[in-house]
């Protein structure tokens, strides 16, 4: 509607960077412009839905490789890289709870 949107992070893949239970202020018109290694974005990923991960890295195909910060959280491997028309936005601010 106004070209952002929020959205709650449930689990704890993203702590201690997005603490369980967060909300995150997701803008979906910044994944157009370059994304570099360390921006949080929420993706829709094809086995595990939406997510919020951080970019670990763009391969040379052009593929994005995707990463938690918890060290329960899947390894990129097992993620497996998205394209860009999978990324729903980027996330500029997050809302831990109280």
């Amino acid at each position: 509607m106004f070209g952002f949107h929020f959205c709650k992070v449930t689990g704890v893949s993203m702590s201690p960077r997005i603490p369980e239970n967060s909300y995150v202020f997701v803008v979906p018109w910044l994944r157009i412009f370059n994304l570099k290694e360390g921006c949080l974005l929420k993706v829709i990923h094809p086995r595990y839905g939406h997510i919020v991960k951080s970019l670990a890295k763009v391969d040379r195909n052009g593929l994005f490789w995707l990463k938690g910060h918890h060290k329960s959280s899947l390894p990129i491997e097992k993620l497996g890289p998205v394209g860009k028309s999978q990324i729903q936005g980027k996330i500029l601010w997050v809302f831990p709870p109280k």
